[in-house]
């Protein structure tokens, strides 16, 4: 089976083409990014005289959210395996935080740095071929979600869209 025409051109870090680098294939989890996070809580006080609780809403902010990856590496011998999978860990561990792309979101980019690895599947080979694989899941973390406030909509008092 052509694993490249199939799994080139899906998933990104830092510019370069998870699977071609690293042989790294994601099966799952890129909808992560897709998720909104958490608004932070705002400031508040309960006041003891009043009902409820004063919350300050004139400015809202976003917590940091975890990305879980489920991923594989396909190659072709132990030695290709130790190879990139210790260089995807050391690219992951430098300084400062990777740029992740998903080319079915477009030219968005997700900032996330390295947290840990979890449920480790066996380092196997795959039947009826000379492939051995690996599936684990990649945990990021995206600290500072991006909030884009580019687009401006102007709305009449019935909250429809004005058309400029």
């Amino acid at each position: 089976m052509n694993y490249d025409a199939l799994l080139t051109g899906k998933h990104f870090m830092d510019g370069m083409d998870l699977w071609t680098v690293y042989s790294l294939f994601v099966e799952g989890g890129s909808d992560d990014f897709l998720k909104y996070a958490a608004a932070k809580e705002g400031i508040s006080h309960d006041w003891t005289d009043a009902h409820g609780v004063d919350v300050d809403l004139s400015r809202r902010f976003l917590a940091g959210r975890n990305i879980s990856l489920k991923c594989g590496m396909l190659v072709a011998s132990e030695a290709e395996f130790w190879l990139k999978y210790e260089a995807l860990l050391n690219h992951l561990m430098k300084p400062e935080k990777r740029r992740i792309e998903v080319a079915e979101f477009g030219d968005r980019s997700f900032y996330v740095y390295y947290k840990d690895v979890s449920s480790l599947g066996r380092f196997t080979k795959i039947k009826d071929s000379d492939l051995i694989g690996i599936k684990f899941t990649l945990n990021l973390v995206e600290n500072e979600p991006q909030l884009d406030n580019t687009n401006t909509f102007i709305v009449d008092e019935t909250g429809r869209f004005l058309i400029t």
